[in-house]
């Protein structure tokens, strides 16, 4: 029997081009999976933000020491007060426009005046601020994974910045209105959506003034553009909105509102070791995302980068000026998130790969680095924060609280003005407003219109007016002596909390005054 030789029977050759095609096949697949890495790295940055903000919500108190000024403020607008009135001890205006405190107290017409309310809001321009960031990403790449991704990391900063998304603050608000604005002047395809484009980039300069760096930059670019016709509508609403707007209230308040956000906060002094200060804080909290932003930056439509650009130059602005905080910092973060997104998304064969890989990494590190338990007050917080509230509210009086007036309000007692809103105006230039401020303290030390001023600031309260030393006297005894260090500290913002009583002269003893204000025997049922 013979056996066949047919091809049939023979052993094959390796195939050569396996290998080849399973590079290629490879090579299909890798911008995806890195795409999905960088995602799914970004849902566990905003499940970790979603998880702190519920849990310290409903906190009665404040979580960064500026939040009670915003109490302050949105409790005036609900009583008809004005929000820019001359400064005087009882009330100095954070040197803000008044979007932010409108908006809340609209919500607190619904929900009622607390922290809640305006963490809410907060809250909710936070979600909103992501949810735009994705979509804006996701309709430029055609990637999903992409748009989350980029909102990942951007959420992944709110350990960077002190935990500031969700405060009773202005500045998530202003990030959700400028990528707004920035997501439809990018969309518009007609009349509607450039009137739409103009108001949001006007709102977000009605929430915090450096939003006009924003607006200006995007119209430029518009009409400089094929767009022209409808960036010159875009343009004319945004230059309607401020102009009627900032008119309005420079009438109304007889020039203070220009005082307080235009000329006060220009006059804040440069800080030198800011300048190089923020390129520190942008390497160490997004370098890796930074460098992923500029792998895909040449392919990033004008508007787009016109309006990045702007982010950073606010974010930088602020921070250089004397009393610039890492809150300060979150537009720059916001332009590299969107920046670091649109590469993830690239078409690219390795820029998506790189890119994606990057990003991945950057939120990592920033979540591997953070403990969210410390951004949420105990329950010692609280118990220290109800007795202390009861304490005032027992003294009898007006307990004057500078360091934090929205402490005042919730012992049911007479705010007065916040020690920083004070400082700013302290060391500004207007003779005519600092006179305002000094002559209202003096008058109100020398009437003994407080029946004891507590502070947390080693500096004496009110800019330290002559009046305080001959009215009142420092106790030596101090505020919480019996309360661990680290209680009723905010877990955002400067480590202040009350512990220093100043009392009118001749009104008692110190001891006595200090052990009441402490409210261990009140905390219960006052």
């Amino acid at each position: 029997m013979t056996l066949s030789s047919s091809a049939e029977v023979r052993p094959h050759p390796p195939d050569a081009r396996r290998p080849a095609i399973a590079s290629r096949s490879w090579r299909r697949r890798a911008p995806g999976a890195a795409r999905w890495a960088a995602a799914l790295a970004g849902l566990a940055a905003i499940t970790a933000f979603l998880v702190v903000a519920a849990n310290r919500a409903g906190y009665p108190f404040a979580l960064e020491w500026l939040e009670g000024n915003s109490l302050v403020e949105v409790h005036r607008v609900l009583a008809g007060q004005p929000l820019y009135p001359a400064p005087a001890v009882g009330y100095v205006p954070d040197g803000y426009p008044p979007l932010y405190f409108a908006v809340s107290a609209v919500a607190a017409r619904v929900a009622g005046t607390s922290y809640l309310t305006l963490r809410l809001v907060s809250l909710a321009s936070a979600i909103a601020c992501f949810a735009l960031l994705a979509r804006l990403v996701q309709r430029e790449t055609g990637s999903a994974a992409a748009g989350l991704a980029a909102a990942g990391v951007f959420a992944a900063t709110y350990s960077a910045t002190d935990t500031w998304f969700d405060v009773a603050r202005v500045d998530s608000l202003f990030l959700a209105l400028s990528i707004g604005g920035l997501y439809a002047a990018r969309w518009m395809r007609g009349a509607p959506g450039a009137v739409a484009a103009g108001a949001l980039l006007a709102a977000a300069a009605l929430t915090k003034q450096t939003g006009l760096v924003e607006g200006v930059a995007v119209a430029v670019t518009l009409l400089a553009g094929s767009r022209r016709r409808l960036g010159w509508i875009a343009a004319l609403t945004q230059l309607t909105v401020l102009g009627v707007s900032t008119l309005v209230l420079a009438l109304t308040t007889g020039g203070w509102y220009l005082y307080y956000v235009f000329q006060l906060m220009g006059e804040h002094p440069l800080t030198a070791s800011s300048f190089g200060g923020f390129w520190v804080f942008l390497a160490s909290a997004l370098g890796l995302a930074a460098a992923a932003a500029l792998i895909g930056a040449r392919r990033v439509p004008p508007v787009l980068l016109a309006g990045c650009a702007a982010l950073a130059a606010e974010g930088y602005a602020a921070l250089v000026h004397s009393g610039g905080g890492v809150n300060d910092l979150l537009p720059a973060y916001l332009a590299v998130a969107l920046l670091a997104g649109l590469a993830v998304g690239s078409r690219a064969a390795w820029r998506p790969v790189a890119a994606g890989l990057l990003v991945t990494a950057q939120t990592a590190l920033l979540l591997a680095g953070w403990h969210p338990s410390t951004a949420i007050p105990t329950a010692a917080d609280r118990a220290v924060g109800e007795q202390l509230a009861a304490g005032i509210r027992a003294f009898g009086g007006t307990v004057a609280v500078p360091d934090d007036p929205g402490l005042s309000l919730l012992a049911g007692v007479t705010p007065t003005a916040h020690q920083d809103a004070t400082y700013d105006v302290l060391r500004g230039t207007d003779q005519a407003a600092i006179a305002s401020f000094r002559g209202s303290a003096e008058s109100a030390l020398a009437a003994r219109r407080f029946s004891a001023i507590v502070t947390g600031d080693v500096k004496p309260p009110f800019g330290n007016p002559p009046a305080l030393g001959r009215y009142y006297r420092l106790c030596p005894q101090p505020l919480l002596a019996g309360v661990p260090g680290g209680a009723f500290v905010p877990v955002a913002g400067p480590d202040l909390r009350p512990s220093r009583v100043w009392l009118p002269l001749g009104s008692g003893s110190c001891a006595a005054a200090v052990e009441a204000l402490d409210g261990a025997g009140h905390a219960g049922g006052s």
